[in-house]
This record gives C-alpha cells, sequence and structure tokens, in this order.
C-alpha cells in the first residue's frame, strides 16, 4: 500500500499541470476516506468500536487533508490546527469523535453519517482522474486497462471498489462488448464516463 508520500513523488515523476497533481491527490486522499470509511462502518456493525473508532478518525483526517487540496493549501502533518480554520465543521466532528460524554457507539454513528454525507458530495469532484482517463479516447474501457493506466497504476485493487461506486451513483455506465471474433461467447464489460 502506498503512503501519500510515495504518491506524491509519483506524480511529480509523470509532471503535468498543477491541476494534474491536484487531481492525483484528491482520488489519492478520497481512496483513503472510502476505505477508512467502510471499515468504520463494517466494524461498527460488527460492534468492534474501537477498530470502527480508529479507522473513522483515519476517515476523518483524509477528508481534511482532501478539504485543504480543494482550496489549494498544503496538508500538514498537524492537519487539525490546520484544519480548524478551513473547515471547521470536520473539526468538530473530530472533537465529537475525540471528546464528548456520549457513548462512543452514538460517536461513531454521528461522525459515519457526516462522512456518508461528505462521501457521496466529495466523489465527482475527487474522481475527475478517472473521468479524464475514461474520455481519453472514443472506445470504452475494461477496468483491468484503466488499472495499467499511468495515472491509475498506482491505484491496484483501489480502482475496482471506486469504480463500482461510481457505477452506483450513475457517473460510469457499463457497456457490453462484443470480442474480437464477433462472436456474443465473448462479451466483455467495459467502462465510459457519462460526465
Amino acid at each position: 500500500m502506498l503512503d501519500y508520500d510515495d504518491v506524491w513523488k509519483m506524480v511529480q515523476q509523470l509532471g503535468g499541470a498543477p491541476v494534474q497533481q491536484q487531481d492525483h491527490r484528491l482520488l489519492f486522499e478520497f481512496m483513503g476516506f472510502v476505505r477508512s470509511y467502510l471499515q468504520a462502518r463494517d466494524d461498527l456493525q460488527n460492534d468492534n468500536l474501537l477498530d470502527a473508532h480508529s479507522s473513522a478518525l483515519a476517515a476523518l483526517h483524509h477528508w481534511a487533508r482532501i478539504e485543504l487540496i480543494e482550496k489549494q493549501v498544503q496538508p500538514e502533518t498537524s492537519v487539525w490546527r490546520q484544519i480548524r480554520r478551513y473547515h471547521p465543521g470536520i473539526h468538530k466532528l473530530y472533537e465529537e469523535l475525540t471528546g464528548n460524554e456520549e457513548s462512543l457507539e452514538q460517536r461513531l454513528k454521528l461522525v459515519l453519517l457526516g462522512c456518508e454525507f461528505s462521501l457521496m458530495d466529495k466523489m465527482k469532484s475527487c474522481s475527475s482522474l478517472i473521468f479524464q482517463v475514461l474520455k481519453s479516447r472514443e472506445e470504452p474501457w475494461s477496468l483491468k486497462e484503466l488499472q495499467h493506466h499511468a495515472s491509475l497504476s498506482w491505484l491496484e485493487a483501489d480502482l475496482a471498489l471506486l469504480v463500482n461506486k461510481l457505477l452506483a451513483r450513475g457517473y460510469v455506465r457499463e457497456v457490453a462488448v462484443i470480442g474480437p471474433d464477433g462472436s456474443f461467447s465473448n462479451l466483455e464489460m467495459k467502462l465510459y464516463s457519462v460526465l
């Protein structure tokens, strides 16, 4: 699993305009946000409250970094001090999660509700790099082709998870493509952007 510094170095090696670099950073943080949120939700459903707490805290951290990147502010190591100034709502959720008198389960439910809303709100803007790749050619893309594209290869297995979320939201569509031999026995599902 790549960390933020690894992805940032890779983005700089790829070059491109600052907007493209920002798209890479947003997608990286968004994937961390999605993974952490889903893990926290699963842990909460299985009554693993301490694990859910840890994952919810990670989700808030990714969300905070997304907000800072969108405002073109370089996230610092101590992101909570920064985010208080730029997005007090996330900081308030952080405070609710870490220092409230309600039960841990109630605090987790509150934070995950906020995260779920933000995930739906941020999905389109944070996935713009995927949409750019999908639109870069006329014919639809297979998931395997996307996973091997230079701009997306670092996502590894996470790309399938995100593509499924994009399909569910209607941002991406699947189409059946007839195999090279012209028979229907070799149909392949490929993807294209509707945005």
